[in-house]
């Protein structure tokens, strides 16, 4: 890319494959790191990234590192920057997407899907486990799970080859134990963010000149 100033905004929930790629693609420029939380809370999370974004015109180009992520960034707008983010769904969709892009979604119904920074997310499932352990009896525990995860019978473990992979397969193991889950292994890709990263901003980007707001259109899949 050309030498402008630019900040990266990113989950941390992509920490991992990001780190990878700066490190691959001698990457310097400053991140700003959201906690993994805020995927929960859209609302949140769209304050949140507003408020970054409003403290950041003094920069170029402004990247974010997110999907639409339950309508969470629809409506962000940078009164003097230009915002450039991945037209995808959410961050899982990026790193299952297919090279050339074939879909909107890649992400399956009934499926939970992990990398390890989901493993390490507070409202995991085996965390939210231990929470409840700590206040109610092992059956009590065991019916609130399955009513929580009622429409779910699969987890698939992401490998974007950014982590040692056999503590996440663990922890699957433990949720599958836990919900009478089947496992299944998928390898991610890095191309989407790679391409973030680099300025090869195609048709699965969306570029929002200055003052102008991102909408949940924006990420409408076009296969043209």
């Amino acid at each position: 890319m050309e030498n402008k100033k630019r900040t990266l905004i990113a989950c941390s929930m992509l920490e991992d494959e990001l780190n990878s790629l700066f490190q691959r693609l001698n990457i310097s420029y400053p991140v700003i790191w959201l906690d993994r939380g805020y995927h929960n809370t859209p609302e949140k999370l769209k304050d949140r990234l507003q408020e970054i974004i409003l403290t950041l015109q003094d920069q170029d180009e402004i990247l974010l590192a997110f999907g639409l992520c339950g309508n969470g960034t629809a409506g962000l707008y940078s009164p003097d920057t230009k915002l450039i983010m991945p037209k995808f769904d959410d961050c899982l969709n990026m790193l299952l997407c297919s090279r050339p892009r074939t879909a909107r979604a890649f992400t399956k119904p009934g499926t939970i899907y992990l990398t390890r920074g989901w493993t390490l997310d507070k409202e995991g499932i085996i965390q939210q486990y231990e929470t409840m352990q700590e206040k109610y009896d092992e059956e009590t525990c065991e019916v609130v799970m399955d009513m929580m995860y009622a429409h779910y019978d699969s987890i698939t473990l992401i490998d974007t080859g950014c982590y040692d992979p056999n503590p996440v397969r663990e922890y699957a193991s433990q949720v599958c134990d836990l919900l009478d889950f089947s496992l299944e292994n998928k390898e991610g890709s890095l191309h989407v963010l790679e391409k973030l990263l680099t300025g090869s901003w195609d048709k699965d980007f969306i570029v929002a000149d200055a003052g102008i707001s991102i909408t949940d259109q924006d990420f409408e899949y076009n296969e043209t």
